[in-house]
């Protein structure tokens, strides 16, 4: 109870939805070209998806382009998850598009959020994506503009100075 005094009292400006959103976007962007490259390269994903637009009553042909469609989306989350993981607490308190946006990560004080606090909040952006990115909308109907995975580790996304 304490801490949420600490924070109500301080003079953060909370980022915008829309920054915290074009942030995403911007550090989605590199992350998708290169699982798009290495899914293209060496998991002969174009193969596997003109046969899946030819031949897509092809049972076999369904089963393996979900496989491999699935693979690429699963590497594409752990790469974005270690990515955020790492930039969140470094000294820049955020990934590159939160720092081209001007936002940055704080705790409830302002500081610079501990590595433990960041495994936290980006393991639970899994839990927000499932019900239907629920927990991600969730910015924008909060009036502090947190997400499910800021209010579990107790997190902001404040402008920069």
């Amino acid at each position: 109870m304490e801490n949420t005094n600490q924070a109500n009292q301080l003079n953060f400006k909370i980022a915008p939805a829309y920054k915290r959103l074009l942030a995403y976007t911007i550090d989605s962007l590199p992350i998708w070209l290169i699982i798009f490259i290495i899914g293209y390269m060496f998991f002969g994903f174009d193969e596997i998806l003109s046969m899946r637009l030819n031949w897509g009553d092809n049972i076999d042909v369904r089963q393996q382009f979900l496989i491999v469609r699935n693979y690429i989306r699963d590497l594409t989350l752990i790469i974005w998850i270690l990515y955020s993981l790492f930039a969140d607490a470094s000294s820049l308190q955020g990934t590159l598009g939160k720092k081209i946006m001007k936002i940055k990560v704080v705790d409830e004080v302002g500081q610079r959020i501990t590595f433990k606090k960041s495994v936290l909040r980006n393991l639970f952006k899994i839990i927000c994506a499932i019900p239907i990115h629920l927990g991600f909308i969730w910015i924008l109907f909060n009036k502090k503009r947190r997400g499910w995975h800021d209010m579990v580790a107790k997190t902001y996304v404040i402008e920069r100075n």
